[in-house]
């Protein structure tokens, strides 16, 4: 509390002195970074809208002080961040830039202990609790592996899906490029072969041989020119293969006449322009953001798509509790033949769901979304664990919790796979109340009570690391 009354009266002692001498801005002739231990100060750098030399008007400090303490957190790598100002020179016009951080975690090494299901209330409602409906085994995230943000994954997986997954991303090669590669494998003896009521049907043989396996592995390079501009390109191949009984009985339209494998190159290019402040859980400003991706390149004929994602996010911050927000994203196939079932996705999977309607999927060749939250801080408060934490990197822990109102909306559009599905083509509607719990800047879990057209209602959970 002290510190804050502190770091508060200097601000108004410079607006004092700046306004006394009639000068509403100031050069920035140093940048001082303290606590950075670990991270290089280049990735810091990386994450500030300016530089040294760059002039910076008395009257955006306060602004441009919370925008950039909240992007330096939204990296995951530091769990305090406190951006402020010294050796102020009237005459000259000149101050340092003094950033204080408290580096994070940067390793996470975990026992695997997961639903396979899409959700929770999935495997609760759907699937009557089912445990063999379970992964477990050893995951391993480095956020940070040499200072310079790059991301490490391995994750080995047994149970119901086998998956075994390396992912690493080195963003700094130079200052605006990175490069990236990925390898994946999974096999598993239950597949998920039609949709019928909009839920995943599946299939299991007595004999419990494996149905399903995938293979994917990709290189790629991101371009950042600035601090809002992420640019990514990856060229990945696939290689996917079902048992003879599913291709030729069960389900002959998995990869459509009746073939038992698939292979294809795919191009993919994303695009995010990001003036959001704090990623996570954003408190206002705006992202666009795109994609588009195009499957077969001529070397197999076994795929051929090519498809355009885009989208839009936007926060107000009303007051100092209130945040409205919005985002709608929609995707289209420009190549309109005939997609295989194994494909066609549309809502329903990872973040591209209508809330109200977690126990569906709602496949098709395009779809559109919006989703509307208003929300208001209920408790925020920075608790100190002292000696009953002994990592320092987790001593001070921010909480903060929200109550958040929801209204989304969408529609899918699917030619073929129509007949079982109702929520195919047309207006779908989801509503209700939330509750966020936000920990460290880096975690978040939500309690959501939602309804749905059909009248349903339910409580679903879900959870997230920033990273």
């Amino acid at each position: 509390m002290c510190k804050s009354i502190f770091i508060l009266f200097s601000f108004l002692a410079v607006a004092i002195n700046a306004s006394a001498q009639s000068v509403d801005y100031f050069l920035v002739s140093d940048i001082i970074v303290k606590g950075n231990k670990h991270t290089k100060s280049n990735v810091i750098f990386n994450e500030l809208d300016f530089s040294i030399g760059d002039t910076i008007y008395t009257s955006e400090l306060p602004r441009r002080k919370r925008e950039n303490e909240k992007r330096l957190l939204g990296t995951a790598l530091f769990t305090g961040v406190a951006l402020n100002i010294s050796n102020w020179n009237i005459e000259d016009g000149t101050t340092n830039i003094v950033l204080t951080l408290q580096e994070n975690w940067f390793i996470y090494p975990s026992l695997i202990f997961e639903l396979a299901d899409r959700n929770f209330n999935v495997w609760w409602t759907d699937q009557n609790r089912d445990f063999s409906r379970v992964n477990y085994g050893l995951s391993v995230d480095h956020i940070n592996v040499t200072g310079r943000k790059d991301k490490l994954k391995l994750k080995i997986q047994h149970g119901y899906t086998r998956k075994y997954e390396l992912k690493y991303n080195y963003p700094y090669i130079s200052q605006t490029w990175g490069a990236f590669g990925e390898i994946f494998f999974a096999n598993q003896k239950e597949i998920g072969y039609a949709t019928f009521d909009n839920k995943t049907v599946f299939e299991k043989l007595n004999d419990e041989r494996i149905l399903l396996k995938r293979f994917r592995t990709g290189l790629g390079a991101n371009y950042r020119p600035d601090v809002y501009q992420f640019h990514d390109f990856k060229l990945e191949y696939h290689q996917n293969s079902v048992d003879d009984v599913i291709a030729e009985d069960v389900a002959p339209d998995y990869f459509l006449n009746g073939e038992t494998s698939q292979r294809y190159f795919a191009l993919k290019y994303d695009f995010s322009y990001d003036k959001r402040i704090f990623n996570l859980y954003p408190e206002g400003g705006f992202m666009f953001f795109g994609n588009i991706t195009k499957e077969g390149l001529g070397i197999f004929d076994d795929f051929n798509n090519l498809s355009i994602t885009a989208g839009i996010e936007k926060f107000f911050q009303l007051g100092e509790r209130w945040i409205w927000g919005g985002r709608i994203k929609a995707k289209t196939n420009l190549t309109r033949n005939t997609v295989a079932f194994a494909n066609n996705t549309g809502l329903g999977y990872d973040k591209d769901i209508i809330r109200g309607y977690e126990l569906y999927v709602v496949d098709g060749t395009d779809w559109a979304v919006a989703k509307t939250s208003f929300r208001f801080r209920l408790y925020k408060k920075n608790v100190n664990w002292g000696k009953y934490m002994f990592l320092q990197q987790f001593k001070k822990m921010n909480l903060r919790l929200f109550l958040r109102a929801n209204l989304d909306f969408g529609f899918v559009n699917e030619p073929t796979y129509k007949d079982t599905n109702t929520l195919n083509n047309r207006f779908l509607v989801g509503y209700g109340p939330a509750v966020d719990m936000l920990l460290y800047h880096t975690f978040i879990m939500s309690f959501e009570y939602s309804f749905n057209h059909l009248g349903e209602g339910g409580l679903f959970l879900s959870s997230s690391f920033n990273f």
